[in-house]
């Protein structure tokens, strides 16, 4: 009984001090998670005057979301988040795919071209979107690249053509974070037991088949982490928007994204007047945490149900 009483006591004292360890984290996290979190759902619903509120709105500020003005850019920037996101997926995930599936074939050297592929991944979105910025620009060394092999003449605008402007923030977003999925996608082909692969040969598979039959549906937790990433980090995009098209999400508005309209109308929009509205800026933040929070649990629903189990 003694023995039972002091193992207790050594419990329940084990469980106190993991408190006291925890408690710090959750004071920091609560002061700049959960209370900002907080006061913007609760400033979402007033009408301010600067920063400081005038009078209770209701419902007010998120039924001006999406009538004109207002509506016209929440519906052209969640249009383009929406683009990008779909984008990423098909070029930076699926292309990430392909390169960690040849990798796994070809051992040799996988680890040097896994370095190689990560290592835009460890630069800032704005020092990359400061560099292609520069590498786009006309007289740039890309124009003078194409110019010089002869596929193409001129000068090159495709960072000022609202046509391919927002395909090209794709493109460079695309390669700054190529890295992740090839090295995601390589550490889990790795925890797939080789004797699978080993029978699908035997059975005559080809490498196609048993990339798409075997290792993609054995690559749904991976898939599920990156689907998610992709998609909290494409509708938050701001950095490389605000460096390479500027707060306005150039040219006229073709590249611009919630968190870039968001800024605009919290701290005043470029160029212009500069004028404020910090309630209405508060609604679109808390219909963008909406959109973040729900589309998250949908897929990481989506993709447990798809889990395969060996």
């Amino acid at each position: 009984m003694t023995i039972l009483r002091r193992k207790s006591s050594l419990g329940r004292t084990q469980e106190r001090m993991a408190v006291l360890f925890i408690l710090p984290a959750l004071a920091v996290y609560a002061l700049f998670v959960l209370y900002p979190l907080a006061m913007s759902l609760w400033g979402s619903f007033f009408l301010w005057k600067g920063l400081r509120t005038v009078e209770f709105a209701g419902l007010s500020n998120f039924s001006r979301l999406f009538v004109f003005p207002s509506g016209a850019r929440v519906y052209g920037a969640l249009w383009h988040n929406t683009a990008w996101f779909f984008g990423i997926m098909v070029f930076q995930n699926g292309i990430g795919l392909l390169f960690a599936w040849l990798l796994f074939l070809r051992d040799k050297g996988a680890a040097f071209f896994q370095s190689v592929f990560f290592f835009p991944a460890v630069l800032s979105p704005v020092i990359v979107g400061a560099l292609w910025r520069l590498l786009l620009a006309p007289g740039g060394v890309v124009e003078w690249a194409l110019n010089g092999l002869g596929l193409h003449q001129g000068s090159l605008t495709v960072l000022g053509n609202s046509h391919t402007a927002l395909g090209m923030l794709i493109a460079v977003d695309t390669w700054n974070w190529m890295g992740l999925p090839v090295l995601i996608y390589t550490a889990g082909l790795r925890q797939i037991s080789s004797q699978i692969f080993e029978a699908a040969k035997l059975d005559g598979a080809s490498n196609a088949r048993m990339l798409f039959s075997i290792a993609l549906p054995l690559l749904m937790p991976a898939l599920g982490t990156l689907t998610t990433l992709s998609f909290i980090n494409t509708f938050n995009q701001f950095d490389m928007v605000y460096v390479m098209q500027g707060v306005q999400g150039n040219p006229s508005y073709s590249t611009d994204t919630l968190v870039t309209y968001f800024y605009r109308l919290a701290f005043g929009a470029e160029g212009a007047v500069g004028i404020t509205d910090i309630g209405l800026a508060l609604a679109l933040g808390t219909m963008l945490f909406l959109i973040l929070s729900t589309g998250t649990l949908m897929m990481l629903r989506f993709f447990d149900r798809r889990t395969v189990q060996l």
